[in-house]
């Protein structure tokens, strides 16, 4: 019979959920609220990352309040123990719910989908990135609702995790980490976990994972390159929309992905549009309440009659009317010119600090109460690059139309490593000057930044394995000769300007690196996959087709600086011969029921002849090196 306290804190205990070596985690009933709550203790003694963390986590959390994020009601220390005490989700968690299912239709996983963005919009719109997305983080109660949780390795830009994730740290589960976040936890964005979300929707649809769960050279490989077998593929009833949603969502590279939540949020939003939400909603409750074991069928709402159809597009009109002129600012100023006043957000940025694409803008507006500073809610500033003469040194950035009841404001601006803060008074539209609109406009001007001195770091890879090259070297290109950078003096390399930089290593194809560096940006981390140079392999058989793989594929990186990809097919002259990275490989050789292995290394600028002799339906090999 398992053991535990009947009292924690304030919080009678009513059992034990589970229990590890870091710590436990309770059922418990809040003394106040009367519900059910759970606690998480933290035992673990001798880490105080682990215990930061834990304590971060809490402190993220009890900001939120959003429907789709689990709440915490309270954190605190008892002896030597850390609790964080958490809403209580009667259900069960995704991760259950599709081991048990096997694999969800299309339409229940994008409902389940649709909440978890929901969820990460508000985080990600708080600052905070959760970086740990996957189905057992994703709770579902008995009634429907979804909830995202564990926020235990978030990054937030109001926490300082400085002396929590070290430069080139991995942090997260591997299945679901994109190959920036496997090469380097630290400087991850909100796109991690949008192409999480696309990894979990995939497991979701499928019952399996797109990759591996580890971090083996040829998962990296498989996962940098984007290579998995379509969702549509592994079960033939995911829908077409869903395959395309989840190929855009996994994108290596990031800038390919969605960008923000609020686009995906968007396009599932109208999909989904067409089917019932109170009917997928009830058999989600029913599936995790255990009411109903299978889903039912489900078919988009049929075609409307033509003059029912006719009456929504004129009420649509009659709406879409309304919205103009409630976003336009029209009923602010004409009908409630006493209740509204409008403010626009300017900011200036040096050209030379950085190209317009790169520089972070996040602006948060706050009631000026003299107390709490609460933030102004409903409130969404987007900050977009204005047209500006050639001549002109500056950026231009000219936030959307923001309407607001008349008071006094704070503005948080955060640009790049600047933070500026900045308090004001808004007036209503009906104490405008006369000839004047009105509109408070803040300008906010930013300090051009001198060259400083350039740091650079540097990582160097084979292209085809992954594998760290220690050996490699990195030049600068300075005053008409290539120089090592280890060579260079402090203040070769400045900000502000544009350097050409080359990775190199014995037996590998160099690459050069034309950059321009900004004068705010004062380290550069450049990472160089190398090609190796080509060998030669010969491939020998005897008359007759002969299939043959490499590594257990039928495909293989093309020996140059490019690798590009070459189908290896079936043998039939009795010979081939192929340029290939050099790396070790296996050569698979087929015939009929008759097959074998040789494994070899390949040298750069070597050949390897491996002659294949069929001895009765058996093959042998003899490898020449």
């Amino acid at each position: 019979m398992a053991v535990f306290p009947e009292l924690i804190g304030k919080y009678p205990i009513e059992s034990l959920v589970a229990k590890g070596g870091m710590g436990a985690v309770f059922k418990a009933l809040h003394p106040t609220l009367k519900r059910h709550v759970i606690i998480k203790k933290l035992t673990l003694r001798g880490s105080a990352t682990i215990t930061e963390r834990f304590k971060r986590e809490a402190r993220i959390l009890m900001d939120f309040k959003n429907d789709h994020i689990v709440r915490v009601f309270d954190h605190f220390k008892e002896g030597s123990s850390h609790y964080i005490v958490l809403e209580y989700v009667d259900g069960m968690s995704l991760d259950q719910l599709i081991k048990r299912q096997r694999s969800l239709s299309s339409e229940l996983a994008l409902v389940i989908f649709l909440d978890a963005c929901r969820a990460l919009q508000y985080a990600h719109g708080m600052g905070v990135i959760h970086r740990d997305i996957k189905p057992g983080n994703i709770l579902i109660s008995r009634k429907g609702e979804v909830k995202l949780a564990d926020f235990g390795i978030a990054a937030s830009e109001e926490e300082d995790d400085s002396g929590l994730t070290k430069e080139g740290m991995t942090l997260g589960t591997p299945s679901y980490m994109p190959p920036e976040q496997i090469e380097n936890s630290k400087n991850v964005d909100r796109r991690a976990d949008i192409y999480a979300m696309g990894i979990m929707l995939y497991e979701m649809v499928t019952g399996k994972k797109p990759y591996p769960g580890n971090f083996a050279p040829e998962t990296v490989v498989l996962i940098q390159k984007g290579r998995y077998r379509a969702a549509g593929k592994v079960n033939p009833r995911v829908l077409p929309f869903v395959d395309k949603l989840i190929k855009k969502l996994i994108k290596p590279d990031p800038r390919k992905r969605f960008q923000t939540m609020d686009a995906v949020i968007k396009t599932v939003e109208k999909f989904l549009s067409r089917y019932s939400a109170d009917s997928l909603r009830s058999v989600l409750s029913d599936l995790v309440s255990g009411k109903c074991q299978d889903e039912p069928r489900y078919r988009p709402a049929p075609r409307k009659r033509f003059l029912l159809a006719a009456i929504l597009v004129l009420l649509a009109g009659i709406g879409a009317g309304g919205w103009y002129a409630w976003t336009e600012g029209l009923v602010h100023r004409y009908l409630m010119p006493d209740r509204w006043g409008e403010l626009r957000l300017v900011v200036r940025v040096p050209k030379s600090q950085a190209e317009a694409a790169d520089i972070f803008l996040r602006a948060r507006i706050f009631h000026n109460d003299g107390k709490e500073i609460p933030e102004v809610e409903d409130v969404r500033i987007v900050l977009r690059p204005a047209e500006t003469e050639g001549a002109d040194p500056f950026h231009t950035f000219v936030s959307n139309r923001l309407f607001l009841a008349p008071g006094p404001y704070r503005v948080k601006l955060t640009a790049d490593q600047d933070l500026h803060w900045e308090s004001f008074h808004l007036l209503p539209y009906s104490m405008a000057a006369p000839g004047e609109d009105g509109v408070r406009v803040l300008q906010f001007r930013l300090e051009d930044r001198p060259p400083r001195p350039l740091a650079v770091l540097t990582e160097a890879r084979d292209a085809l394995t992954g594998t760290v090259l220690g050996e490699a070297v990195f030049s600068a290109y300075l005053r008409g000769e290539w120089k090592p950078l280890d060579k260079l003096e402090s203040g070769d390399l400045t900000s502000g300007a544009v350097w050409k930089l080359r990775a190199e290593a014995e037996g590998y194809f160099p690459e050069v690196f034309s950059l321009r560096i900004a004068n705010a940006q004062e380290r550069l981390r450049l990472e160089a996959r190398l090609a190796p140079r080509p060998g030669s392999l010969v491939v020998e058989t005897p008359a007759g087709s002969y299939r043959l793989t490499l590594n257990g594929l039928g495909t293989a990186a093309s020996g140059g600086p490019e690798m590009l990809p070459l189908r290896l097919g079936t043998v039939k002259e009795g010979r081939v011969e192929w340029e290939l990275p050099a790396s070790a490989y296996e050569l698979g050789v087929a015939r009929g029921g008759a097959s074998g292995r040789a494994s070899f290394r390949l040298e750069p600028g070597r050949t390897v002849r491996i002659r294949v002799s069929d001895e009765g339906g058996t093959l042998r090999f003899r490898v020449e090196e």
